[in-house]
């Protein structure tokens, strides 16, 4: 991997955990948030402030200022705004997801990089969710689905028809250490520390949980084997196995010893959810020998003895 490295996003739950990973292998790390000040998670890895600068993608100056002072080689861009439901200024899910994007590689296309990798989401699917494969129909249903299907054709503009070396990761539901705690699995993590178990949505309702180390691994990998046949390409980055709400609640039932039973359609769903969603990662492991190493069981007791309570 060709240094200096740049990671957009680094106060994310995914961005920072990569910004741990490769300050431990190497110093040529710039870790990139639009307020650093706010960026805890920074902060509870410990990333030394000299790796740590400012930058707001929706900045075409600041930008255009920090790509001319650092150069960096290999960019990976995490940054992402509307994932989360109280995300929902519309105007913004697509400055921050899409226009930020187009901004950055222009900028970068002025200048000599060796590759740039952008997290992409399971969103892109919408509601064709049952483990499509990368040449699936996209039906986003959100602004933020939208948001995140737009930049999965820039990837393939920019690779296939500019012949840029971009490629996009298409990530799907990741936990671990320090996600954000009105998440589902740190809700499950908080309620289990006291002995219960919190309220779930309907219990045929699916995820593809992928464990944070399986997904570093993933965009490690993919620096390490890219060749040039990968440019513009998408890439799904999941474990391929469903795993409904009610199976989860019963597997916590059972690691954590809680005595009580789980309460389905005790809270709303969301507009977005689906029963049947999860991934198809065959193309990772055709194309890259990857494939996701943590169990479900292991994630969850990971993530349970890294969670303060």
């Amino acid at each position: 991997m060709k240094g200096p490295i740049a990671i957009f996003g680094s106060g994310g739950f995914v961005g920072s955990h990569l910004a741990k990973y490769l300050l431990k292998q190497r110093k040529d790390i710039i870790a990139f948030s639009h307020d650093p000040q706010k960026a805890w998670r920074l902060k509870e890895m410990c990333i030394p402030s000299k790796n740590i600068s400012r930058c707001d993608l929706t900045n075409l100056k600041q930008v255009t200022f920090v790509l001319k002072k650092y150069q960096p080689k290999t960019i990976f861009n995490l940054a992402a705004y509307g994932a989360y439901s109280w995300e929902q200024d519309i105007e913004k899910i697509y400055d921050v997801n899409f226009t930020s994007t187009v901004n950055l590689i222009e900028t970068l296309k002025k200048a000599s990089f060796s590759l740039y990798v952008h997290a992409g989401s399971q969103s892109e699917y919408g509601l064709n969710a049952a483990g499509p494969t990368e040449k699936g129909e996209l039906i986003p249903n959100s602004h933020y689905a939208v948001s995140k299907t737009g930049v999965s054709h820039l990837i393939t503009f920019y690779g296939k028809v500019m012949k840029l070396p971009v490629i996009h990761l298409r990530l799907y539901s990741v936990y671990g250490p320090l996600e954000e705690k009105g998440r589902l699995v740190p809700t499950l993590m908080s309620s289990v520390k006291k002995g219960a178990l919190p309220p779930f949505v309907d219990s045929k309702i699916s995820r593809d949980f992928i464990y944070i180390d399986d997904v570093i691994d993933a965009f490690l990998t993919v620096t390490e084997k890219v060749k040039k046949k990968h440019y513009g390409e998408t890439f799904n980055i999941a474990t391929g196995k469903k795993t409904t709400m009610e199976e989860l609640a019963y597997l916590a039932k059972k690691l954590f010893n809680i005595t009580s039973s789980p309460r389905f359609n005790s809270i709303q769903k969301r507009d977005w959810d689906v029963t049947d969603w999860y991934g198809n990662p065959a193309k990772m492991k055709r194309e890259f020998g990857w494939k996701s190493q943590v169990s479900l069981k292991e994630g969850l007791l990971k993530t349970f003895s890294n969670t303060e309570g």
